[in-house]
């Protein structure tokens, strides 16, 4: 690492505490951008590497002769472990820092590249993308306690908006990139083309971000980690299994659900018994910011899929379009996230209101899905390609500010625990809203009504939840952050 610190704070400030990381100036200087474009450059290549993957599916069966509930595997595989190690991030973030954490968790996912390019059957594939998602699984809450600790609140809204880029934008550039790949190289290509970026960032993250410890004095809740992972492992699983279609009695579907459901309970109800926070901190949702902001990031997975699966699948299944041909219309919406989120995080650092800015971008994402939701024929008309703009736009107006107020008035040292919580209810929104747009889309193509009319009934559907997030962001605060 460029240099090791031990704090449990994150405001960092070298006139005061000789020992810690030095502060950056008002400013965003050129180390802080460096800082924030590796640990944002890191990311992108993880999320684009899901969407590449999935444009590839249909590649695996053909290579290797495995039917689709097979190759489903490679990407039910790589979901399952992320739930597994996530809930370990805050424990791993503060006994041997984030920067260390990070650079190790990305070193795993090389590997894991490595090894997926090089598979040689759909389980060494299948299982070589299991430990992809290992090192995946605490890319992104450490990238965001790394842009707590390094930021300060000063910096924190530009330096969270450089890190949302690749948030908004993978899942656009993904399958343009993705589609590319495999139709003028290989499938493998899809895990090589990692490399070398992954390389450079494991690289630039020695050099450039400082290790900060925390002040860690109880040893792994071993237990606690084996409830909280497995939970989260068998819903993540159930809800894979029921967004294919399957009946909720079927034993695939209700099993993991319920054995889920226990493991969680076991966990909180072991954790209040004594009296310790366990694994994850229940009474972080105390903090009604905190509870507000992640209960935004979970909702907010229904209408983001919405705007970011449904819409492609739109242009494909209504309008006839390729993959290829799909995702560069989605570039619009790229676009406008790109250029919005750079401006919204100057409007955070300039203590702009954050309730204001969040039900402002629900309001044009609203509007985008409103526009599909009522649109004949699935052309890309200048209608349409302005809708995508607004949506990217609107999306970028509620990334940002959701990622600062979560740590609006809670200690410097809550952070890890905190980013923690919030990956793990955004994992699990995930995992529920795919099912619930997948479900309601199954639901209407079978209605007989027309693939236009059924994706215009579930653009509906999305709105709708775009509207119920509008109710925890009435709870957002609408002043400046409370730092101690």
């Amino acid at each position: 690492m460029a240099e090791e610190v031990t704090t449990a704070g994150t405001d960092q400030d070298p006139a005061k505490e000789p020992g810690e990381a030095p502060a950056a100036p008002e400013g965003m200087s050129g180390s802080f951008v460096r800082s924030a474009l590796v640990l944002a450059l890191g990311a992108f290549v993880a999320l684009m590497d899901t969407t590449i993957v999935g444009v590839a599916l249909h590649s695996f069966s053909k290579h290797f002769g495995a039917s689709l509930s097979d190759v489903q595997w490679v990407s039910t595989a790589y979901l399952l472990a992320m739930a597994a190690l996530t809930p370990a991030t805050a424990w791993a973030a503060q006994r041997f820092g984030a920067a260390a954490s990070w650079t190790v968790s990305l070193c795993v996912f090389l590997a894991g590249s490595i090894l997926c390019g090089a598979a040689w059957s759909i389980g060494s594939l299948i299982a070589f993308r299991a430990l992809q998602g290992l090192g995946a699984s605490m890319l992104f809450p450490l990238m965001r306690i790394l842009v707590v600790q390094l930021a300060g609140p000063e910096r924190m809204g530009r330096m969270m908006s450089l890190i949302a880029i690749p948030i908004l934008v993978a899942p656009v550039a993904g399958p343009v990139i993705g589609g590319a790949v495999v139709q003028d190289l290989s499938w493998r290509w899809a895990f090589f083309l990692n490399v070398p970026v992954i390389g450079a960032v494991i690289v630039l993250s020695a050099l450039c971000l400082p290790n900060s410890k925390g002040q860690l004095a109880s040893r792994l809740d071993i237990f606690g980690l084996l409830t909280m992972s497995a939970g989260l492992a068998a819903v993540i699983f159930g809800f894979s299994r029921l967004g294919e279609g399957r009946p909720v009695t079927d034993i695939q579907v209700l099993l993991p659900l319920l054995a889920g459901m226990v493991l969680l309970v076991t966990h909180g109800v072991r954790a209040r018994g004594r009296g310790t926070a366990g694994i994850v901190d229940f009474g972080l949702f105390r903090d009604r910011p905190f509870t507000a902001s992640t209960t935004i990031a979970l909702l907010n997975n229904f209408g983001l899929y919405g705007a970011v699966v449904l819409v492609p699948m739109f242009f494909q299944q209504a309008g006839g379009k390729s993959p290829l041909a799909a995702g560069a219309i989605m570039v619009a919406q790229g676009v406008g996230a790109a250029v919005a989120v750079l401006l919204v995080g100057r409007l955070i650092d300039a203590k702009s209101n954050p309730r204001a800015l969040v039900l402002f971008g629900l309001l044009l994402v609203a509007v985008g899905l409103t526009t599909f939701a009522m649109a004949d024929t699935a052309s890309a008309s200048p209608l349409l390609l302005g809708a995508l703009l607004v949506q990217g736009i609107g999306l970028a107006l509620t990334a940002s500010p959701i990622m600062v107020t979560l740590y609006h008035s809670l200690p410097p040292t809550s952070v890890p625990a905190a980013t923690t919580a919030n990956a793990i209810s955004q994992q699990l929104g995930g995992a529920v809203g795919t099912t619930v747009i997948a479900l309601l889309l199954q639901h209407y193509l079978s209605s007989g009504d027309g693939v236009t009319s059924a994706f215009q009934s579930v653009f509906w559907w999305a709105l709708a939840f775009v509207i119920l997030t509008a109710l925890p962001a009435l709870l957002l605060p609408a002043g400046q952050p409370k730092r101690s």
